[in-house]
């Protein structure tokens, strides 16, 4: 989904006012490790992740966005980096050859594509035998008669009063994530719930109260 020039400039601004599952997805990311890696992070957003990961000892790292608003903010942000390179692209055509990358990371991102088996199928493509995917996303679980609303926009109210901001995102269920997980034949090698009471459905969605959403991070693997 892409964020106008104005949500960009937002989130840009006031992304530490709901990074609180932050050091989960950096503590991943280091038991992971890094160093002499070639990275993807898809939906790499202002590029701060990207730069962070590249501090962190990757080779390269490629972040794809869809925004072109978020790719222009994160060219700004990284133009002394030489080692990181935006582009604007999605999780359904990463622009990279087959088996070329050790590691794919995505932040809440996933939750973005209608069809997620399409995104891990590509994200299976790129990785190299023995590569690694780590995410976090948003799964949801709705009430008995109101599964229509899967793959349905929502919105989330980022950070607190006034100061928050608005994004949207799809409703995805647990069925749809696991079948796209194995489909893909990537393996689940660890899963944990997040906490992240600073990314809450917002109040003005009127099914609201049929709907509990759930922040998780996976680690997946390729065979």
């Amino acid at each position: 989904m892409k964020y106008s020039q104005e949500v960009s400039a937002d989130y840009y601004q006031k992304k530490e006012l709901f990074d609180e599952t932050d050091k989960v997805f950096i503590d991943n990311l280091k038991l992971v490790g890094l160093q002499g890696k070639e990275v993807v992070d898809l939906g790499c957003g202002d590029g701060r992740y990207a730069r962070l990961i590249k501090e962190m000892g990757a080779t390269h790292v490629i972040g794809l966005d869809i925004s072109e608003n978020m790719i222009e903010l994160a060219k700004k942000n990284n133009i002394e980096n030489t080692d990181v390179t935006f582009l604007v692209a999605d999780g359904e055509h990463i622009p990279v050859a087959n088996n070329s990358i050790d590691i794919v990371v995505s932040n809440f991102v996933v939750h973005y594509f209608i069809d997620t088996k399409k995104v891990f199928n590509e994200i299976n493509r790129v990785l190299k035998n023995g590569g690694v995917f780590i995410g976090t996303f948003n799964i949801t679980d709705v009430e008995e008669g109101f599964e229509y609303l899967y793959n349905q926009s929502m919105p989330i109210r980022l950070g607190q009063g006034k100061e928050s901001i608005i994004v949207q995102n799809l409703i995805k269920s647990r069925q749809e994530i696991d079948q796209a997980i194995k489909e893909s034949v990537l393996v689940i090698v660890k899963e944990e719930e997040l906490n992240h009471p600073n990314a809450t459905i917002d109040v003005t969605f009127s099914e609201k109260n049929h709907l509990q959403k759930h922040a998780v991070i996976m680690v997946l693997k390729k065979s």
